[in-house]
């Protein structure tokens, strides 16, 4: 019997996140909708074409080898590499359409020969570091950055940006270095629309930035985490009704009675309190089902909240389905979704965030795709 571990990637889902973020959104602002690692998990492609069919305006990926796999799939809206186009890349990322993010002066020499080998403007978007550290040019050296590829027929200016750092901080010092960021960033604007008009797509906020500052879109916004599901927002803040686009599903693989005092998996962190049925289904450390999870964590079966016992293991996890009616081998188990725990979460319980337990479910666990 093959693995029954499976992913559901529900598209019905992802396709009601995208209208409750443009509910969010003033008329006319469009989606850059990051699809990077592997779409947060979810399956680049099948996600890419299901925002290209809901009119995304562009796609945002990390590296050229995401970007190349998106054009090989048939993606035909732009694609933009966030994380930079290196020298050895820059030919093949141009003979694939995709845009470069540039955020370093030293990128136009090779962009600008990238573009002469192909006969074609390279489409970049200069990055402004108005405060992330990260990457990114500050202010000056921008605009700077900006004159050059206004004399640098070999360059198309496609996108104007910077990164909010603490969009999703929950302290006011947050919301105040957040409205420092962007007010820097505006300061900008006035000189790129003079040289440039308003071809050039100005784009600043994130997921988190949506929820928090969307009164300020500029022309584009970024979702990433809001797209599948989550909210990059703390527990406590109201968020708006999105769905998780995720569901991990399996099947009880072993079954047994266990007398009291019987110890379960590694280190016997767990010892039965009692005769307890324990179930072992086929998910663990390897599939991305934190180890941290042990003993905190629960799945669902027929309904039934159940608990993990025992320590995660590399493959396996062990539930404890006592009093659970119709339970044998082969009887489906909800991992992750909204009978068991969904990924904000088991975030919680980790100390990470959703974004974390999204993109580190494993390859070995097929995506299934769910219309």
């Amino acid at each position: 019997m093959a693995r029954p571990t499976v992913a559901e990637i529900r598209l019905s889902a992802l396709r009601h996140n995208v209208q409750v973020i443009r509910a969010l959104l003033p008329q006319g602002v469009g989606l850059l909708c990051i699809v990077k690692a592997n779409a947060y998990g979810h399956g680049a492609l099948p996600v890419a074409r299901a925002l290209e069919a809901g009119g995304a305006r562009m796609l945002g990926v990390a590296t050229v080898e995401e970007g190349v796999e998106l054009r090989e799939g048939e993606i035909r809206i732009p694609v933009i590499v966030l994380g930079g186009v290196d020298p050895s890349q820059a030919e093949e990322a141009h003979a694939h359409a995709l845009s470069a993010i540039l955020f370093d002066r030293g990128q136009i020499a090779y962009l600008v020969r990238a573009a002469e080998v192909a006969g074609r403007p390279f489409p970049v978007h200069v990055k402004v570091d108005t405060g992330m550290g990260r990457l990114g040019l500050l202010p000056r050296e921008a605009m700077e950055a900006a004159g050059q590829i206004a004399s640098s027929p070999e360059l198309r200016l496609e996108g104007w940006m910077t990164h909010l750092s603490s969009a999703d901080g929950p302290a006011v010092e947050d919301r105040e270095y957040t409205a420092g960021q962007l007010a820097t960033f505006r300061a900008t604007l006035p000189a790129v629309r003079k040289a440039f008009g308003t071809s050039v797509a100005v784009h600043a906020l994130n997921s988190a930035g949506i929820l928090r500052f969307g009164e300020e879109p500029f022309d584009l916004v970024r979702p990433g985490i809001s797209l599948y599901g989550c909210s990059p927002l703390p527990s406590g803040d109201a968020s708006p009704d999105l769905r998780p686009v995720m569901r991990i599903v399996t099947k009880v693989e072993s079954l047994k009675e266990l007398p009291a005092g019987h110890a379960v998996s590694y280190s016997r962190r767990y010892r039965c309190d009692g005769a307890r049925r324990i179930a072992v289904v086929p998910i663990g450390y390897a599939d991305g089902y934190r180890r941290a999870l042990t003993g905190r964590a629960r799945m669902s079966v027929a309904g039934h909240p159940v608990p993990v016992v025992g320590t995660v293991c590399m493959d396996h996890t062990m539930i404890d389905v006592t009093g659970v009616p119709g339970v044998e081998i082969g009887t489906g188990v909800e991992v992750m979704g909204e009978a068991s725990m969904g990924a904000e979460e088991m975030a919680r319980v980790c100390g990470t965030i959703p974004y974390e337990i999204l993109v580190q479910v494993g390859s070995r666990i097929p995506r299934a795709i769910l219309d």
